[in-house]
């Protein structure tokens, strides 16, 4: 596993595991009732559940796509440096959709619970939504953090982190 030294890299880094520990909650729930077996009731795992992948993709997601595009990537085409972010750019383009529908979903199902057809749309896009988004996470944990790890300086750090903690 890499060691991130820069404040930046390590926030982004946690927040990826936040981000897989729900995803990680949400294959559990996919796991445990099937694409047959309509969750219904009040049922305070789906209920938080629910409430985190609102939060995840409202709060989480769009923030750290939005700065990587605005403060991350133009870093690393500075320095010549733009494949990845373009590879990355594009998975975002499509992740961040799916993640828009599935929070939409998850409101929806928090209001009025889960009917056959909410269930099978809202486990079909999760489904989804897991395989892209680990996919993207191990590209960023593999790829983009060590080359800022590599090219961001100290006081670049403390600008990044402060930008970012106002883009929150």
């Amino acid at each position: 596993m890499f060691s991130f030294d820069h404040h930046i890299t390590r926030t982004l880094h946690d927040e990826h595991l936040v981000t897989i520990s729900v995803l990680e909650r949400l294959e559990g729930v996919f796991q445990k009732y099937g694409p047959k077996k309509t969750p219904v009731g009040d049922n305070a795992e789906i209920t938080s559940l629910l409430g985190d992948i609102i939060n995840l993709v409202e709060c989480d997601v769009k923030n750290h796509f939005s700065f990587e595009e605005e403060k991350l990537f133009p870093l690393l085409a500075a320095m010549g440096d733009s494949p990845i972010s373009s590879i990355l750019t594009g998975e975002h383009n499509v992740i961040l959709p799916l993640g828009n529908l599935l929070s939409e979903l998850a409101k929806a199902a928090r209001s009025d619970g889960f009917v056959d057809a909410s269930w099978v749309q809202f486990r079909i896009s999760g489904v989804e939504l897991i395989e892209r988004m680990i996919s993207h996470i191990q590209k960023e944990e593999m790829a983009l953090l060590p080359m800022l790890e590599d090219i961001i300086e100290e006081d670049e750090d403390a600008e990044l982190m402060m930008a970012y903690s106002e883009m929150r």
